[in-house]
This record gives C-alpha cells, structure tokens and sequence, in this order.
C-alpha cells in the first residue's frame, strides 16, 4: 500500500498524523504528491491524504481546526472525514453521507524530521503545492510566508518521545503553567486567571509562569503584574517544566476547542485540572479516574488543594490518562481508527 499526503496540508496540525501514517503504514510508504487532490479546493488547516492498494483508492480529511463545523467541499470530497473538535449538539453534516465522520481526539503538533529532512520537504513541496502563486490564496495557510513559517515551527517542536518518557520527574510543591491572555474569550481567561491566581497565592506552592506577555502580544491591562510573565520559555524549556508540574490545567480555548494543552497532558500522564469540555470527545474523560472536572472558576482552589495534597489521587489521574492516550489517542492509535472505520 501506498500513502500520498497533499503537500498543501497545513503541516504543523497536520505533524502528529504524519507521525501516525509513518508508524502504521512506515515511513517508506508515505510521500508526498498533488497528483491525487485535484478536486480538493478548500484545504485550509487540514490534511489531506490517499492511500492507494490494487488500484483501489481511499480519501481521507483530518480536520483538526478550532470550529466545530466541517468543511463541505473537503467532506464531499473525502471518503472519511476525521475531526477532533465534533460537538453532537451543533456539528451539522450532511444526512446522506454522515457515516464518514471518525471522531478523533485531540493531537499537537511534534518534530518528525530532522532540519535536512524539514529543508528537503518544504522545497519539493513548496514547489508541489504552487505555493509560489498563492499570495492572495483565501487557504491563507497556503501562502508563501505563513506555509514556510508553518514548517519552520515544526524545528522548535520536540518529538513524541520526549512526551511519551515523561513518568516520574515531578518536583514536590512545584507547579508550572504559562498562558495567554486572549481577546474575546472570557471564560477561557476567567478560568486562567483563577488558576493563575490560586497557585500564586499558596504559600504551600512553588509556583512558576503566570500569562504570557511578550513582544506581539499586548499586555492585559485588567491583570495584576505579579500574575504577568515576561520571560520567553523555548518549547523544550516548557515541556521540561511540564513534566516537573505537580499538577496541569485545561479549559476549551478559542471556539470552545480541545486544545494542544489537554492532547499533551494526555501523552504527558499528568493529573489534570480541567473546566467542563464544550466538544465531545471520542470516549468521554472520567471524573477522578482520569481527569478532575471543576464546574466553575470558584471550584478551582479547591482543586488545587485537593490534587496537590492527595499524591495517590495525582498519580491516579497521571496514570489512567497515560492509559487514555495509549489506548486511543497516540499516532498509531489515531491512525488505526481513521483507517479501520468502516465506509
């Protein structure tokens, strides 16, 4: 079997899946090629892929946009449409071909190629993808500067391993986490802002980060100043801190959507904090077996004091998380359900 990724895909979202298709298939039977995408003219933030065998051929889409709807030139075009942030309430599809929705959790984007092979993919498919053309492309991940920026991020990414090795490490009392400040979702800062302020002001915490201020991004005039950090952290330093974090938090970001956060602390097995979840997810998260639900801002130093008082009920969050990623939303797992649903 032969697997050919759109070289149009957006390949900082679409890094986590390309890291699955070389774990279940092998790395030398994926490539990149145009020559099977042609009817496909909305791609913008997803990935797109064939797999070819006996000159029978399969379209996928992996939608891991923030939006909860889908794309209906990419679903019409697709054989199976995967999607990370479906919310059965309001995810609208089509009723004569809804059953090729596979539902998928939430990803992150990860290092899969070392800088010569990061330099030789972005040539080729520079060239594959007529990025050149593409200035005023309304796919704005298309055009020149952002596609080059999207794989240029991919070098400050760390591999899934420095993820999946992270047991043990924790430092006692410390707690790290580093947030923006964003415009126009006000419960999403709410939420942080209480969290924030909650490891701030326990004197029992080492507490490390605050919300992010740095040189593109506006200072938050309604935040205190010891709640603000201005220290630019690497994706390696973060991660560090991460793992050395008693415990992590999680609320839906921008549209409601699962974020990166909760795909990391997942693979990561960290005993998670999280607000209640707007969009679905494949198999629902379990109170205090593998995830602590608060259900508003007031709820979270208590939480807070719980975990971090409570070093079994921490490890057993960590631990069956760590299990939740494994049995569901690794590479391999991701790619195996996409691939095994049946059309």
């Amino acid at each position: 079997m032969k697997i050919y990724i759109d070289p149009r895909s957006t390949v900082n979202y679409s890094s986590f899946y390309i890291k699955g298709l070389y774990d279940f298939f092998g790395k030398s039977s994926v490539r990149f090629s145009a020559r099977h995408f042609s009817g496909l003219k909305d791609i913008d933030m997803l990935m797109a892929f064939v797999t070819v065998e006996n000159n029978k051929s399969v379209r996928y889409i992996i939608d891991c946009r923030d939006q909860s709807d889908v794309i209906v030139d990419a679903y019409n075009w697709a054989d199976k449409y995967a999607k990370v942030n479906l919310n059965r309430k309001t995810t609208v599809l089509p009723a004569d071909v809804s059953d090729k929705m596979v539902h998928i959790p939430p990803s992150f984007a990860v290092k899969i190629w070392n800088p010569a092979e990061l330099a030789f993919n972005l040539s080729v498919n520079f060239i594959k993808a007529g990025i050149i053309s593409r200035r005023h492309d309304k796919n704005i991940h298309l055009r020149p500067a952002r596609y080059i920026r999207n794989y240029l991020s991919l070098l400050k990414r760390q591999k899934i391993k420095s993820y999946e090795s992270a047991a043990g490490g924790e430092i006692p009392g410390y707690v790290f986490f580093v947030s923006t400040w964003w415009a126009g979702t006000k419960d999403t800062n709410e939420f942080r802002y209480r969290y924030i302020h909650s490891l701030k002001n326990n004197a029992e915490i080492n507490f490390h980060g605050g919300f992010f201020v740095g040189n593109d991004t506006p200072k938050p005039e309604e935040i205190e100043e010891d709640l603000l950090y201005y220290r630019f952290i690497s994706n390696s330093r973060y991660l560090k801190n991460i793992k050395k974090s008693g415990i992590v938090f999680n609320t839906p970001a921008v549209h409601n959507c699962h974020g990166w956060k909760l795909g990391e602390f997942l693979c990561l097995g960290k005993a998670i904090i999280s607000t209640s979840l707007v969009n679905d997810l494949p198999e629902p998260l379990e109170h205090g077996k593998n995830i602590y639900f608060v259900k508003n801002s007031e709820d979270i130093p208590a939480a807070v004091n719980t975990l971090m008082n409570d070093s079994e009920l921490r490890k057993r969050l960590g631990t069956n998380a760590r299990q939740y990623y494994e049995r569901l939303a690794s590479p391999f797992k991701v790619i195996e359900r996409i691939i095994n649903k049946d059309i």
